[in-house]
């Protein structure tokens, strides 16, 4: 006896392929199927003269390839307000399924993240980390400062013999 395997990837079966045969045995096995994908298997007999009614459905899930480490870095972790820095992300493994990782700011009021770039908002310090599932990485810690003035005009003040008073203004 012939037993004809059936595979698709659509619930309504509206993709399906016979992808093996099999004869006088009752197993089978399915190789090349992509991680974290759903299945749906049939399975019909063959006596030489006519094909039995499909199996019931069955459908099988493979299993995700789960990412197991996160290294985040940071081209500069001392920002003055208003400059950005720019983040670099290296997911283990390369091929995982587990998702997307969020990277984030742990005090937005002093960096905010968009993308892949670290934006100072106000002065303080935070902690950046990248998370994907329950891996997290390592924490970066970032130092933002006030924004450096430039000093625009420099003029004196009340002079005595042993003092003078300096006033300035900045641009």
């Amino acid at each position: 006896m012939d037993y004809y395997i059936y595979q698709a990837t659509k619930s309504d079966n509206s993709d399906v392929k016979k992808i093996g045969t099999v004869t006088d045995t009752l197993t089978y096995t399915v190789t090349g199927l992509k991680p974290n994908t759903t299945y749906y298997f049939s399975v019909t007999a063959w006596n030489g003269l006519r094909e039995s009614a499909k199996s019931t459905l069955l459908t099988v899930a493979t299993s995700a390839i789960p990412v197991t480490g996160l290294t985040l870095s940071l081209d500069k972790t001392a920002l003055e307000v208003g400059d950005t820095g720019a983040l670099t992300l290296t997911v283990t493994p390369t091929n995982q399924t587990s998702g997307t990782p969020t990277i984030a700011s742990s005090d937005t009021k002093v960096a905010t993240i968009s993308g892949k770039t670290v934006t100072a908002v106000g002065v303080g310090t935070t902690k950046i980390t990248a998370t994907l599932g329950t891996v997290t990485s390592t924490a970066i810690t970032v130092t933002v400062y006030e924004a450096l003035k430039s000093i625009k005009t420099l003029t004196k003040g009340a002079v005595t013999t042993t003092s003078i008073v300096l006033n300035w203004t900045t641009a």
